[in-house]
């Protein structure tokens, strides 16, 4: 397997060149050439692609296109490890739901534009349903819409082709959504459930009906916070029964990781290549390395003045990481800008604005008030000069923000951003979010036009290789099956199992309403964090917790959820009932009563759970159970691959002599042998000759004797500490053992297990895959000792009930071997970091029958 994985690598091809496909889709050549011009024929692309998928009967969802794309793709196989760990990362595939990636600047409002357009003026749906994730991007989608929509050009050709719906309404949801309509609206607007037309215009499956497009949707995958995972719930409600979904973005990432379901990709550099959006221009190295303050970036921002002032304002943004430095780091600006052009204080903050979503409290928001007379009242008035920094009557020409300005915001007239802390710029997501904001070209530049990224010149290797990510490949390695080693192989058995109903359960009687106290746990606005150093030893620092809601705002939450759940409770619920039920819950664990943490605001509503169970209807209970026993051989594990920056930041590889034998694609050896050279350099002491990086990689690069490496893998790869010191126990106690295998996190050996959220108000358990760490083979015996490793303490629900249906599973599995004579017996361990040594040495002393760490008796309790 290539070195290089493409983020164009995981595009699911859509393949369907049928008669009655094309036939859709080149009836609509001319409207896609008068809506795209030929700079932006990407657009088209995107449109086409998407719509075949909608149209096509070959593929009955995305679960179909998913298959029959891994079946095909050896880089997904790598990628994904098994079709079953693809499906599982997509959670719409039971719907017509796929996503596509335009760069941030190309034009995604085209896009969703010309696909609403065109499926309603083919008829295959009756509305279109546009969700955005702000108020920002709703007002921009509609301002294209509404000029795109009367647009006479667009509307004679859709005329001539007797399109069902030829000149479709763009409204609101606080207007009846009527067959024929655009209903354009941001997502939190969605929940609300007074003044919306949202169930009266899609529920009772009006859905089915209807297209949904999600513009920005990562918020939808993302789960950063309650407001964005309740998209995800809103597209899956059964009240609506939505079946055509295209999400548009152009970060598609969930964390790092790139979106599963893309059909079309026109990435940053294609786009910058491509000259659509400007070039990236980020700092290698200062050549003194010296703290220069602003005057870097001030020189450049002159620079910028001078090369396009006579056109437009250039503006520079800095982006902070908290709101509190947002504000301080405004100050120091204004006044540097102040001492630098000689004006005064007042003149220099006509120049620059901070930009934050609120105000905080606590110590982050008495430092706020310290600097800013009426902070509130300056930010909403911050908010509006934003959306018009463009204008040639803006004095605007500095912008401090937190993290990222809000996306729809469409200014084109960036040319410098300034990440003023390490965290602002630590994840793809954040990166390509923040880079967005600056990559639009204004109207009339031509030639090279780039946007500046003045970062501090240490935090160059670890910014310079998420921009790699971004915008071309990652260096990756592969690992697998070596043909030396096929000795260490050996037979894992598992057990294939099928859904079976065990119970009918009826309730008779109704639940008990809950009543104070609920058992909240204690709750605190703020906690005491202390780090250590190196140099400086312990530093102590008060947090504010973010995870908390004002009383009355969680009020107003848990009867939304109420409704949600069940109107008629939700009525016997009042407001009041539901303040006092809290307030004196908090009160019974001596908690302040104005604000109520997350965790204890799910626990009221698990408290409602029991109450939402009908009362005289039969509920079937069903349950996985084994029904086969099956072979796994080693050699069938799809090549599983690392990228140099998850080496770099949380994983250890394990190496032999013969491990370079496993490495046969050129690029691959050539990474491989780099590596190697660290080892020398550190080898013979000249440490100090690597880069920080490469030093990084040679501490986790840890060479085996060949003798000991006795694993049928050219590589074991560690993707978390517990793993790492397993393995390098291993290698102290490898006499007792014949061989081990390192499982792959996806698809190799998993069996299923159920438990129940500890966090989420939820009432029935959730189904899962889990897939061990190791197995390792005894020494002469048809002995297989099976390891999960954890950290010290971590006793969720989740390893509850992965330890609980895990001794379940080889039970059943040892009862399956001896039925049918097979001679293998399977022992099963939850290990933390602490119980390792105690592990091996009881393995030493044939004392590992029945022997249970200290993590197995805690989450047995």
């Amino acid at each position: 397997m290539p070195v290089t994985l493409r983020n164009s690598d995981l595009v699911l091809a859509v393949r369907d060149d049928s008669t009655a496909v094309l036939d859709v889709v080149n009836k609509y050549d001319a409207f896609l050439a008068a809506l795209c011009d030929d700079h932006y024929a990407f657009q088209r692309g995107a449109i086409r692609v998407a719509l075949t998928f909608l149209v096509s009967t070959r593929y009955a969802n995305t679960r179909d296109l998913a298959t029959e794309n891994f079946d095909s793709n050896e880089r997904l196989q790598g990628h994904y490890g098994s079709l079953a760990q693809l499906l599982e990362r997509i959670p719409l595939a039971d719907r017509k739901a796929v996503s596509v990636e335009l760069a941030t600047g190309t034009g995604k409002s085209y896009v969703i534009y010309g696909l609403a357009r065109i499926l309603l003026a083919e008829g295959l749906v009756d509305k279109v349903l546009v969700l955005c994730p702000s108020l920002t991007i709703e007002e921009g989608l509609k301002d294209k819409f509404h000029i795109l929509g009367a647009d006479p050009n667009l509307n004679a050709i859709m005329e001539e082709l007797g399109a069902v719906w030829r000149s479709p309404e763009i409204k609101s949801a606080n207007d009846p959504i009527e067959p024929g309509d655009i209903c354009v609206e941001n997502i939190h607007a969605v929940y609300e459930r007074t003044g919306s037309s949202i169930m009266d215009s899609f529920g009772g499956g009006k859905g089915a009906r209807t297209l949904v497009l999600n513009d920005e949707a990562h918020h939808i995958f993302s789960g950063v916070d309650t407001a964005t995972r309740r998209w995800l719930e809103f597209l899956q409600n059964p009240e609506f029964s939505f079946r055509y979904i295209v999400n548009s973005t152009g970060t598609p990432y969930t964390k790092d990781d790139y979106f599963p379901d893309v059909v079309f990709r026109y990435g940053l550099k294609q786009a910058i290549d491509n000259h659509v959006v400007k070039q990236i221009d980020y700092k290698l190295e200062d050549l003194v390395g010296r703290d220069a303050g602003y005057e870097v970036t001030y020189q450049n921002h002159v620079l910028n003045r001078d090369k396009y002032g006579t056109k437009l304002r250039p503006i520079t943004i800095v982006v902070t990481e908290k709101i509190a430095a947002c504000v301080m780091v405004w100050k120091e600006l204004t006044e540097f800008i102040a001492s630098k052009e000689q004006i005064s204080i007042e003149e220099a903050r006509k120049k620059v604005i901070w930009v934050a979503s609120g105000i905080p409290s606590g110590r982050d928001g008495e430092i706020v008030k310290s600097i800013v007379e009426q902070p509130e009242k300056v930010r909403r008035k911050n908010i509006t000069l934003l959306k018009d920094v463009d204008s040639p009557d803006s004095q605007v020409e500095w912008i401090v923000s937190v993290s990222m300005l809000t996306e729809g915001w469409d200014v084109k007239n960036v040319f410098q951003i300034v990440p003023h802390e390490n965290r602002a710029f630590n994840s793809k997501l954040l990166i390509a979010q923040v880079l967005g904001r600056g990559l639009r070209i204004p109207p009339g530049i031509t030639g090279e036009v780039a946007v500046k990224i003045n970062n501090h010149e240490r935090w160059t290797p670890a910014i310079e290789k998420l921009y790699r990510d971004i915008l071309e490949i990652e260096n990756r390695l592969t690992w697998g099956w070596l043909e030396q080693h096929k000795d260490y192989a050996f037979p894992l058995y598992n057990l294939k199992y099928s859904t079976q109903q065990q119970t009918i359960e009826t309730k008779t009687g109704k639940a008990i309403p809950p009543k104070a106290p609920l058992g909240y746990e204690q709750q605190s606005k703020e906690w005491l964090e202390t780090s250590t150093y190196a140099r400086t030893g312990q530093v102590s620092t008060l947090i504010e917790d973010r995870n908390i809601l004002a009383i009355d705002t969680a009020v107003k939450r848990m009867k939304i959820f109420l409704n949600d759940a069940d109107p008629v409770i939700a009525k016997q619920w009042t407001t009041q009932k539901l303040k006092s039920l809290m307030v004196d819950s908090l009160k019974a664990i001596g908690a302040e009563s104005d604000y109520i943490s997350l965790n204890n605001f799910y626990k009221t509503q698990q408290a409602f759970g029991p109450l939402f169970r009908q009362t005289g209807q039969s509920v079937p209970r069903y349950t996985m159970q084994p029904d086969a026993l099956y072979c796994i051989q080693p050699e069938i594990l799809h090549r599983q691959s690392f990228s140099e920056d998850s080496l770099c930041s949380n994983m250890h590889v394990f190496y032999s002599d013969t491990s370079t034998d496993g490495i046969t694609d050129v690029d691959e050896k050539a990474l491989w042998a780099e590596w190697m050279k660290t080892q020398k350099y550190i080898a013979a002491g000249d440490e100090v000759m690597l880069s920080e990086d490469k030093r990084e990689i040679a501490r986790r690069l840890k060479y085996v004797e060949a003798k000991k490496f006795k694993t049928p893998w050219n590589l074991l790869v560690s993707a978390s500490e517990p793993e790492r010191k397993f393995l390098e126990s291993f290698f102290v106690y490898t006499d007792e053992f014949d061989s081990i295998i390192k499982s792959s996190d996806k698809g190799f050996y998993s069996f299923p297990y159920t438990y129940k959220p500890a966090t989420r108000a939820k009432t029935h358990p959730k189904s899962e895959n889990f897939n061990p760490d190791f197995f390792l083979k005894l020494k002469d015996r048809q002995e297989i000792l099976v390891v999960e490793t954890k950290k010290d303490g971590d006793d969720s629900n989740k390893n509850r009930a992965k330890l609980r249906d895990g001794r379940k599973h080889f039970a059943d599995l040892n009862g399956y071997l001896n039925s049918e004579n097979k001679g293998w017996q399977y022992h099963f361990y939850f290990l933390s970091t602490q119980n390792i040594p105690d592990f091996f040495e009881a393995v030493r002393n044939c004392r590992y029958k029945g022997w249970v760490s200290d993590l197995m008796s805690e989450l047995g309790r």
